[in-house]
């Protein structure tokens, strides 16, 4: 009997009064890269970095409605190779664990995590998770058609972006420093 898979996808949201533990997490030395044309990435996303860019930021300068919530426009996202180190590694786990959250398999938060990847002093973090979507369309209509992501697909206190993916496992990541 062939197991049908569905998509799912989930969203979570931090201001860094949320952050915790975060002086126990040792960040790892990383480079923040952004661009605002061609992403140029350093991390292997397993995806089309600028076509998910160019679909959120397309979407961020008209708005859009969230639910039932007018979204007006608001300013591009850059990518981030902090970020979508972060989006990777969480990917990876949920693929090896088949445990799709925003916890990571060990218990680690999205906010530690995030952290730890070396994306420090933020202000503001958010992820979309998703799972079973097979393109970066597909996955980003999932997420724009869902009240919570898009939500933080509009929110306006973030400024960059990575997003990753291992087989259908996509992680999507959002911040802005302090």
């Amino acid at each position: 009997m062939k197991r049908l898979v569905y998509p799912v996808i989930c969203a979570a949201i931090c201001f860094a009064s949320c952050q915790k533990n975060s002086s126990e997490v040792t960040p790892k030395t990383k480079n923040d890269t952004t661009t605002t044309s061609t992403v140029k990435s350093n991390v292997t996303t397993n995806l089309d970095n600028t076509a998910m860019l160019k679909m959120v930021n397309d979407v961020r300068a008209t708005g859009c409605t969230c639910g039932t919530t007018a979204m007006p426009p608001v300013a591009p996202l850059t990518w981030n190779d902090v970020l979508a180190s972060a989006a990777l590694e969480h990917s990876q786990d949920m693929s090896a664990t088949g445990q799709f959250s925003h916890n990571s398999s060990d218990g680690t938060s999205f906010s530690d995590r995030i952290t730890a990847a070396g994306y420090t002093n933020w202000r503001a973090i958010g992820e979309n998770i998703a799972f079973g979507y097979t393109t970066e369309q597909a996955v980003f209509n999932g997420w724009i058609h869902s009240e919570g992501h898009c939500r933080n697909i509009m929110n306006a206190s973030f400024k960059e972006m990575g997003a990753a993916k291992v087989g259908t496992y996509w992680t999507q990541d959002f911040g802005a420093k302090q």
